[in-house]
């Protein structure tokens, strides 16, 4: 009888584990607002902001979609690869100063201090909600 009663119990316990479980497992944070690659402002935010002329615009849309593209090939081939996440960021870290690096070079002195601004906030975003 006391085993019977012992595995009844342990059989609730059983059940109700995942359950709490659940409960307490917080929800995955939504991303600050949009993001571009490499977790750089969106192409709309720097032309927004940044106001490049006629002849930067399409400068920094090849940038962007190279970057974005070279993001996407940097997580395929450490999926691959199997790399752990440290590696990974390490790699997304060296995309990403050379897109910054890029952008900077199209746009002028005004431009460059607003794109600084831009990733700032977004990066400021990023951690706010960690």
């Amino acid at each position: 009888m006391e085993r019977t009663i012992i595995a009844a119990v342990l059989a609730l316990v059983l059940a109700a584990h995942p359950a709490a479980a659940q409960e307490g497992k917080k929800k995955k944070a939504e991303p600050a607002g949009p993001a571009g690659p490499f977790g750089l402002p969106t192409l709309a935010q720097v032309k927004e902001k940044c106001s490049p002329t006629a002849e930067q615009a399409p400068k920094l849309e090849a940038v962007y979609a190279d970057a974005a593209k070279n993001e996407g090939d940097i997580r395929k081939r450490a999926k691959e690869a199997e790399s752990d996440r440290q590696s990974l960021e390490k790699f997304l870290t060296m995309g990403r100063i050379e897109v910054v690096n890029k952008v900077k070079e199209i746009l002028d002195d005004g431009q460059d201090m607003t794109y600084d601004g831009l990733v700032a906030a977004v990066e400021a975003a990023k951690t706010k909600k960690k």
